[in-house]
């Protein structure tokens, strides 16, 4: 199935069915436990510093530099913090970095992910209408919701992506979500990215390649030393985001835009 072509419902039922067909295993298969962060400790993980070479943005993940990235383990619910085994988007992230570029790779364990989203799409509101995954990143080891940025991608590759002065500031626009602007979405991240579908393992890969120059700030103008920490949570999501998992839970202190409770991304020597 082409990455760029959009993965529509029946699209996926007829794919699904040729499975079956064949007896192919369509269930997730997770090959590490779920875990339970509902403690509210804040996870890290500590990204290591590849070439610019070691990884080509195609949805494999079949580098070695992957192999070794800073890993996430399994996505919780946003609310609790605790394991979701009965979601459908269960996941995790992979990071690694270098001086010019911060990569991140999503495993979603969905089996029948949808878009509406065609890949050169600009700024299609993903969360309300595509499964996709989501970066919030603050450079820097602040968490005052200033200066932070965010990028969903969905299934397709689309993408939608913004900047925000302060938390969820500015919102612009109309009294409902179709008229409205949130944050400085002028912004572009400039992201290569690349989707893989796995049918038969009823996952899908997202991988994106971020510059820093993009990510430019009052405080941070990179691109960081080795041995930097920043702040950054990372979410999968379908059905208007009403299945929805995080990395760091935000445990009622607020919404998916809270950096006091991002994770801490150290980037490695």
């Amino acid at each position: 199935m082409s990455r760029h072509r959009p993965v529509t419902p029946l699209a996926w039922a007829a794919l699904l069915a040729a499975l079956t067909t064949h007896g192919c295993k369509r269930a997730p298969s997770y090959d590490e436990p779920l875990v339970d962060r509902s403690d509210g400790a804040l996870p890290e993980l500590t990204a290591p510093r590849v070439l610019p070479n070691a990884i080509v943005i195609d949805g494999k993940l079949d580098e070695q530099a992957w192999v070794g990235a800073g890993m996430s383990k399994m996505f919780v619910s946003p609310g609790s913090g605790r394991p979701a085994p009965s979601s459908k988007v269960n996941a995790r992230a992979r990071v690694v970095w270098n001086e010019q570029d911060l990569l991140v790779a999503f495993e979603v364990w969905d089996a029948g992910p949808t878009s509406p989203f065609g890949h050169d799409d600009v700024d299609p509101h993903i969360w309300a209408r595509a499964s996709g995954v989501e970066l919030m990143l603050q450079p820097g080891e602040r968490s005052d919701n200033r200066d932070y940025f965010e990028l969903q991608v969905d299934v397709n590759g689309a993408v939608w992506d913004t900047r925000f002065d302060d938390y969820m500031n500015p919102v612009t626009g109309g009294p409902d979500d179709a008229s409205k602007r949130f944050g400085h979405q002028e912004w572009r991240s400039g992201v290569e990215r690349a989707v893989e579908i796995d049918g038969r393992r009823g996952r899908y890969v997202v991988e994106l390649r971020v510059p820093w120059a993009s990510l430019r700030t009052s405080a941070f103008a990179g691109p960081p030393r080795p041995g930097a920490t920043m702040r950054a949570n990372f979410y999968s999501f379908r059905d208007g985001q009403s299945d929805s998992l995080a990395w760091s839970p935000l445990l009622a202190q607020g919404n998916f835009h809270k950096s006091a409770r991002f994770g801490r991304v150290h980037l490695g020597r």
